[in-house]
């Protein structure tokens, strides 16, 4: 495969992970319970945060990790770009959670864990995404005392997410966008 058709494929890929997560956990339930699930999902202008993910696709395994900050996402792996960041602004969160709002279902909270000394509610729930029109199970790992997904999983995808230390790459980390021919 030459580079440009494995950037734009993994590009792609990332941009569809992210889509995924944000279309199953932006859903609004109707059970009242899964109201704190909700919240700790959507993101928020004032909750930058980093994600490190990995994703199966066809057997192969790839790494890449993310930094939400100030509307914008910017994504990087070791084949995407030259390791470079990619910077894409935020999808229109309205039409996310519209389209989430009929793919998610059966939001419960279902255990409880900790991750880094930090006490968690598990959430499962079930959603149609992107990679697979069968309903998906999705455990999501939300701190009981601050509300903030620290872990999210499924077949084939694994999150962790951190809220401390972030900030957005330095401008010469960003790959520029490529000239249309």
């Amino acid at each position: 495969m030459n580079l440009e058709i494995q950037f734009n494929a993994i590009s792609k890929i990332a941009v569809s992970a992210l889509t995924a997560f944000l279309m199953q956990s932006a859903a609004v339930a109707q059970d009242t319970s899964c109201n704190a699930y909700i919240d700790a999902t959507i993101p928020k202008a004032d909750r930058p945060y980093r994600v490190n993910q990995s994703i199966v696709v066809d057997g192969t395994k790839m790494e890449s990790e993310a930094v939400y900050i100030n509307n914008v996402i910017y994504t990087r792996s070791p084949e995407m770009a030259k390791g470079k960041w990619v910077a894409t602004p935020m999808p229109d969160l309205k039409s996310t959670i519209a389209m989430a709002k009929k793919s998610t279902t059966r939001c419960k909270v279902s255990g409880a864990d900790v991750i880094g000394g930090v006490p968690m509610k598990v959430w499962t729930s079930y959603a149609v995404t992107p990679f697979d029109p069968k309903p998906v199970e999705w455990k999501t790992w939300v701190g009981a005392a601050d509300g903030r997904v620290y872990r999210q999983s499924s077949a084939g995808f694994e999150q962790r997410i951190a809220y401390d230390k972030v900030a957005a790459p330095d401008a010469a980390d960003i790959a520029q966008p490529r000239k249309k021919r």
